[in-house]
């Protein structure tokens, strides 16, 4: 793995290199190893933010670990939007019922909301633990217009696309329309891609 660009240090709120979204909805936890979890209401369309990087990224590799602690199971899910910027940008998110996505965000001309764009549709992968309160690590390597995806260490799929090519790293949770749910995050790394 590359050199470590940026670490997140869940155990208290201020973090170089951060910042803090939705900060009524998230606490931090000196938990081995530190955590940054979220409780979030329904929400009818769109997702929430939880964390993004104060700088702009290009080239990159970002895991994180993620744990559902409740929620809907048919609509909880959690992840990273990499590159991402008011013009669009790209989503890499997991389920609870271990199934993974990813697509890229557009802007509408009409009226400049962005638009999710699916990639690959919601699909099992063997590598995810199922359930609640099962921990999953996402991974996601950035480098020029190639994308390369991990589960639990395992290489999950990759695709090219150069639609965007810097932005910023969102943490990202989806509780659906139904229920609350409930988010833990650990682990956050920020490295160089490789090669690089």
């Amino acid at each position: 793995m590359g050199n470590l660009l940026l670490g997140a240090d869940f155990s208290h709120k201020v973090m170089p290199g951060w910042e803090v979204l939705n900060e009524d909805k998230t606490t931090f936890h000196k938990a081995e190893p530190p955590e940054l979890r979220g409780t979030f209401p329904p929400k009818t369309a769109g997702a929430y933010y939880m964390l993004r990087s104060s700088g702009l990224l290009d080239d990159f590799d970002v895991s994180v670990s993620i744990k559902f602690t409740s929620g809907s199971k048919e609509d909880v899910r959690a992840g990273i939007y990499p590159r991402l910027s008011n013009d669009g940008g790209y989503g890499f998110l997991i389920s609870v019922q271990a199934s993974y996505t990813f697509g890229f965000f557009e802007k509408d001309e009409k009226d400049g909301m962005l638009s999710w764009k699916r990639l690959l549709p919601w699909t099992s992968h063997t590598a995810l633990r199922e359930g609640f309160n099962e921990s999953n690590r996402l991974r996601v390597i950035c480098n020029h217009d190639s994308f390369r995806v991990y589960l639990n260490g395992v290489f999950a799929g990759s695709f090219r696309d150069n639609q965007f090519s810097v932005g910023r790293v969102y943490l990202s949770v989806d509780p659906g329309e139904k229920q609350h749910g409930r988010f833990t995050f650990s682990d956050l790394q920020v490295r160089e891609a490789p090669g690089r």
